[in-house]
């Protein structure tokens, strides 16, 4: 096992920590267990954390000396740690890699379990902050025992390959207007939120991406904080499975009946689909820390990795920081920061909904200043985009999606129009409609004098300046196609 190790392999993954400043920000003392090599590890790691090298045996000598070690570490045990740094050599590298990194995740867990069995001891827990000291718990567990390995230095920015956009790999939404917004699609660590009024659909929108995600090939994760699972499934069924949303609930119980039809879609799909998974966590009792736990599990239950996580949604989380703070600005920032991290760290691309204050409800254009308690949402995300609705597009089946906040393409400010099935639960991108440039209707509107005028007006009086749709490159496949 690689938490039992001799003395004498100690000092070789001493020297190799020590030369490796991404091992040695991650290392702590603690986890040598040979007392002499913990102290000289906890003395040179400053050194080199400082210096950003290993101190030499002549310098660790030195400083022993100085800093008054000398009755806890003689010359004659530095000698003979130092002897054993020639031996390195005669390891293979991956060797080294593969065992001092397992060595330092089960020394780390080791460590969290200790640091979480202290806090608990030394709490005082009631009725009251039961809930609250659990949340810790996990917290302490999940953030100590996840040790990254990958590497946390710096690059050349004058070397052209630390220019190539790798990690930037975009996969399609499925909907050409969005991945013409985000420059191709969703990218791995990026948070992208849609924000719409109460009872806008915001659920709606969130289930047929996660649907063209997994359409696409992607293995797709959607937790729902708000709906029940069945009526995600249910929705999301009609959806994929083309069966009439009123006819779902009896036609589910006919097993044959949907398997058949799952089997139907399967293989008429342009490729193979990928995972999708539906978790359930009831309102305000899911933290980032609880979805990230579920959701690692079933990556390794699946032995899959997700890519794209669709969270039904923020403003209905849980704040594992503030659990009992009434400040919303400070739990959506603390959330979204939170949901942000998970998917830099996990190398998922999450994509939200929230919720737009009381003047943004059916309203025909939404504002950054409709965003309200979730403001805090707009400093962190990638990407924001508005569903807007209002009874009269309600009537006539339509949305229109408004890019309000960008950090990859220009395409702000703009907004395509889409159809809605509401028997099947789907939204398709209206392909005979241009992309409309809002910033240009503006134009036109100051510059023909007419006040007061809406942008449903405007087509009467002005010609709009508008983005052809022909201009959508690099996605084949749309919504329509896929259903």
């Amino acid at each position: 096992m690689a938490g039992e190790i001799s003395a004498y392999q100690e000092q070789t993954f001493y020297h190799y920590i020590l030369e490796d400043q991404q091992l040695l920000s991650i290392t702590k003392p603690d986890f040598f267990t040979n007392k002499n090599i913990r102290l000289a590890y906890e003395i040179a790691r400053d050194f080199a954390l400082e210096y950003r090298e290993a101190p030499s045996k002549d310098q660790m000598t030195e400083i022993v000396r100085v800093k008054g070690y000398g009755g806890e570490l003689s010359e004659d045990v530095i000698i003979a740690l130092y002897n054993t740094k020639v031996i390195l050599d005669q390891y293979e590298k991956k060797w080294l890699e593969d065992n001092v990194g397992a060595w330092i995740k089960i020394r780390n867990a080791e460590y969290a379990m200790r640091k979480g069995l202290a806090y608990f001891k030394s709490s005082t827990i009631t009725a009251e902050n039961a809930a609250e000291v659990v949340e810790k718990l996990k917290n302490i567990m999940t953030t100590e025992i996840g040790v990254n390995l990958d590497p946390h230095i710096g690059v050349d920015f004058f070397d052209p390959e630390a220019h190539k956009q790798t990690r930037l790999a975009r996969t399609p939404s499925g909907y050409a207007y969005i991945d013409k917004c985000l420059a191709g699609g969703w990218w791995k660590g990026s948070l992208i939120a849609f924000l719409s009024g109460a009872k806008a659909g915001k659920s709606l929108w969130l289930q047929n991406l996660a649907a063209l995600s997994c359409q696409n090939g992607y293995n797709t994760a959607y937790i729902t904080c708000e709906l029940q699972l069945e009526i995600v499934n249910m929705r999301m069924g009609s959806n994929m499975f083309n069966i009439h949303i009123d006819e779902y609930p009896r036609k589910s119980e006919d097993s044959d009946f949907l398997r058949n039809r799952i089997n139907k879609m399967r293989s008429e799909s342009l490729k193979p689909l990928g995972e999708l998974r539906v978790f359930e966590f009831p309102s305000s009792t899911a933290s980032v820390t609880d979805m990230q736990t579920a959701l690692k599990a079933e990556e390794e239950r699946l032995g899959i990795k997700f890519e794209n996580v669709f969270v039904d949604y923020i403003n209905i989380m849980r704040n594992w920081r503030n659990p009992n703070s009434e400040n919303t600005y400070m739990k959506i920032k603390q959330i979204s920061e939170d949901l942000r991290a998970m998917a830099m760290i996990e190398n998922w691309a999450v994509i939200t909904v929230t919720q737009t204050n009381r003047d943004g409800w059916e309203n025909e254009d939404l504002r950054l200043v409709n965003i309200s308690e979730s403001a805090a949402l707009l400093h962190t995300v990638d990407a924001l985009f508005g569903i807007i609705t209002s009874p009269e597009l309600k009537a006539n089946k339509i949305y229109w999606l408004k890019y309000m906040a960008d950090r990859v393409s220009g395409m702000e400010n703009t907004r395509k129009k889409y159809n809605v099935e509401p028997h099947y639960m789907r939204i398709e991108e209206d392909r005979e409609s241009d992309i409309e440039d809002l910033d240009a209707i503006l134009k036109s509107l100051a510059a023909s004098k007419i006040p007061g005028k809406k942008y449903k007006d405007l087509n009467k009086e002005i010609k709009e300046e508008k983005i052809s749709q022909e201009e959508i490159t690099g996605n084949e496949i749309t919504g329509k196609e896929l259903f």
